[in-house]
């Protein structure tokens, strides 16, 4: 009677030894995962063409605000990113509001942090993880294209015709090279925008 009573105990606290290691198992994954384990990124196809309702201007500016960026506070490459965006966001605004000269401002100050993203992360990506759970769409050249494409037009009104050509040359430049890592059709619509206002004798 005392051996089956023995048994039984030994039997039950090895099944709660086994539970609560199963459950601090659990729990060092989920601080790990919270502390730097990347999530997956998923893969696509070189030659796939992401859609517009997947990839565009705006879901690239909701994944970016929050506290302003400025050049002195920036110390990461996704500081910089961010930056850029939060720029040219405002450049986008103003333009809207056919503000020409106030804008080229902001779309400058956003191909300068791109200028920076670009030199240690050269190539674009439909999504990159950032760090933990944090996925971005992450195309720095293509928003190098679309604010150099914004520029035409800015210069256009403001009569810049040397302005225009140089922000052509270096729009396209941009442009192929976005095409070359990931295709979109926000990236196809840019190259159309090209061939409608670009520079001409």
């Amino acid at each position: 009677m005392n051996r089956a009573g023995s048994k039984k105990t030994f039997c039950l606290l090895l099944v709660i030894i086994l539970g609560l290691l199963g459950t601090r198992c659990a729990a060092s994954k989920e601080e790990l995962h919270a502390h730097g384990d990347m999530a997956p990124v998923k893969t696509y196809p070189k030659d796939y063409v992401h859609p517009i309702m997947d990839i565009n201007l705006d879901k690239v500016i909701n994944q970016n605000r929050g506290l302003k960026v400025l050049v002195e506070n920036a110390t990461t490459v996704h500081d910089y990113y961010r930056g850029a965006v939060q720029e040219k966001a405002e450049g986008e605004r103003l333009l809207k509001e056919g503000k020409w000269e106030e804008a080229q401002i902001p779309l400058g100050k956003s191909n300068r942090f791109l200028q920076v993203v670009l030199r240690y992360l050269p190539e674009d990506e439909a999504y990159r993880n950032i760090y933990g759970d944090t996925v971005v769409i992450f195309l720095p050249n293509l928003l190098m294209a679309d604010n150099y494409l914004k520029l035409i037009t800015v210069y256009k009104k403001m009569g810049k015709d040397k302005d225009i050509i140089e922000a052509e040359r270096y729009g396209k430049e941009y442009l192929s090279k976005s095409l070359k890592s990931v295709k979109t059709d926000w990236a196809f619509q840019i190259q159309k925008g090209f061939e409608e206002v670009g520079y001409k004798k």
